[in-house]
């Protein structure tokens, strides 16, 4: 005897189906994305509430969805280029920054052509060299200071890292580097070679000038260049 095979009601189909969970069928479409392609007569009946409070459908969803993403990779876009603009302009800064420390003649030409071209070049409201190894021939140089373990104390973290770093000083800091100026935030490049053993310190009154998380890989390109022109100077 051949058992008669019965098809499930609506009602069967309607608890089968409710009776999957979210994840299953959310794991059912990311495994088969093709799913809509076969069935396109459901894109136009799937609603999705809108923050207006409306229903839109799938593909108007989609669309939405699409047109956010393409605006947030557009916002990417123009900020990577800004970026690069901004480090291309940094980098011009650096190179005639070199180049005028390299046709100075005496250690005094040196700095006073360090002091000024930083300030044109970066628009900086100060700008300090501190060098914590003491030369006989430089002594006229207040940049040139004999070792003291506790200012050194002070600059130890930038030293040890030997990177820049960019944000507020602390009082101490800023007192010794900037006593006279109001500065609100400042950048602090390493210099020396083959070890640092000196501060290029630029300061600003603007707190958010530099601050910490800024990019500085051109700052120690910068400090590198310099740190190698005041190297040639000290052997003389």
């Amino acid at each position: 005897m051949i058992s008669s095979i019965r098809n499930p009601s609506v009602d069967e189909l309607d608890y089968r189906i409710q009776g999957l969970s979210e994840q299953t069928v959310a794991e059912y479409l990311r495994r088969h994305p093709e799913f809509f392609m076969r069935n396109e007569s459901l894109l136009t009946k799937v609603r999705i509430p809108h923050h207006s409070g409306n229903a839109v459908s799938l593909i108007e969803r989609q669309l939405s969805v699409m047109r956010d993403e393409n605006q947030q990779l557009q916002r990417q876009l123009e900020n990577l280029i800004t970026a690069a603009k901004r480090n291309e302009i940094l980098l011009q800064q650096i190179q005639r920054t070199v180049n005028a420390l390299l046709s100075t003649d005496n250690i005094d030409d040196f700095f006073d052509s360090l002091y000024e071209q930083m300030a044109k070049n970066f628009h900086t409201d100060a700008v300090t060299v501190r060098l914590f190894s003491g030369i006989d021939r430089f002594s006229h140089r207040v940049e040139f200071e004999d070792y003291d373990a506790q200012v050194f104390s002070l600059f130890e973290r930038v030293l040890e890292s030997n990177h820049p770093m960019c944000g507020r000083l602390s009082n101490a800091q800023a007192n010794y580097l900037f006593p006279d100026d109001q500065i609100g935030s400042a950048v602090l490049i390493p210099l020396g070679l083959p070890e640092p053993h000196g501060i290029l310190a630029m300061g600003s009154m603007d707190v958010a000038r530099f601050f910490n998380g800024m990019s500085t890989d051109l700052l120690v390109y910068l400090g590198d260049q310099i740190s190698r022109i005041l190297a040639v100077w000290q052997k003389r």
